[in-house]
């Protein structure tokens, strides 16, 4: 029942926000007074935007096939716009079609991420850094964000950074990427936020992917030389069902008409 009221509440909050944002045209800056979010990265120029969306990972831990990797708080930032276009066969009669920021990126920011143990799981340290290891997740396509029900989907690879891997060293790649898709396992607090009535602020939201697979490495080292030290020290390639993602974020929706002068 907790489920039904939580994803009614952001129903009637998203319908509003799909009124507000399709009358408008304005192209003008972001307010200044806006209260939470990276909102200056929501293409509010687009008159199709209705909605502007900012998840902000606070915390989580990745696992593939054994390894696992703490996500610190900061290290990921989804935020961008929403389109909702009319599809008589969606759930709410519309697509929510993901509109990124008009800075050239696909609307994903990410840190990179110190994996544990390092290059040989010891966790030896080593002049220069050779020893160590660092994760970033790159998007290699839009992502997905569903402005009702919280799910993102995220097609990405991960770089991974070493002295000795070259500047190349992925796991995934845009022909055959990791395919995260993080369903709400835990709705967190759904906040009011005064003065903007058409706004969701969902706190500690819990997001959860067990299927996604991890294909092998590619790029590391001297003509992929090193790949096989990259796929040893990952367990991968890894298949769906060996791996898993969960994190913790705050969710902002917020009227894309909140953010344009009038």
């Amino acid at each position: 029942m907790r489920t039904i009221r939580f994803r009614a509440a952001l129903a009637v909050v998203a319908a509003g926000v799909l009124t507000l944002g399709a009358a408008s045209t304005a192209t003008a800056a972001p307010l200044p007074n806006a209260p939470f979010g990276g909102w200056g990265k929501c293409p509010i120029a687009n008159p199709e935007t209705s909605t502007c969306v900012d998840v902000v990972v606070k915390g989580g831990e990745m696992n593939i096939n054994g390894l696992k990797v703490p996500i610190p708080s900061g290290s990921l930032n989804i935020a961008g716009g929403v389109a909702y276009r009319e599809n008589p066969d969606a759930e709410f009669g519309f697509d929510q079609i993901f509109i990124p920021p008009t800075d050239g990126t696909k609307g994903v920011y990410s840190s990179p991420i110190e994996v544990p143990g390092g290059i040989f799981g010891l966790g030896i340290p080593f002049p220069g850094g050779l020893t160590t290891i660092k994760s970033t997740v790159e998007p290699v396509a839009l992502p997905t964000v569903d402005a009702f029900q919280l799910g993102v989907t995220l097609p990405a690879r991960l770089k991974i950074s070493n002295p000795l891997l070259g500047g190349n060293c992925y796991l995934g790649s845009a022909s055959n990427p990791i395919m995260f898709k993080l369903g709400v396992s835990e709705n967190g607090v759904l906040e009011e936020v005064p003065g903007f009535p058409d706004t969701a602020a969902v706190r500690n939201v819990t997001h959860a992917d067990q299927t996604f697979a991890v294909p092998g490495a590619s790029g590391c080292g001297l003509f992929g030389a090193l790949n096989w030290a990259v796929n040893l020290r990952a367990n991968v390639p890894s298949s769906s069902g060996h791996n898993s993602l969960t994190t913790t974020s705050d969710v902002f929706n917020i009227g894309a008409d909140s953010l344009r002068t009038q």
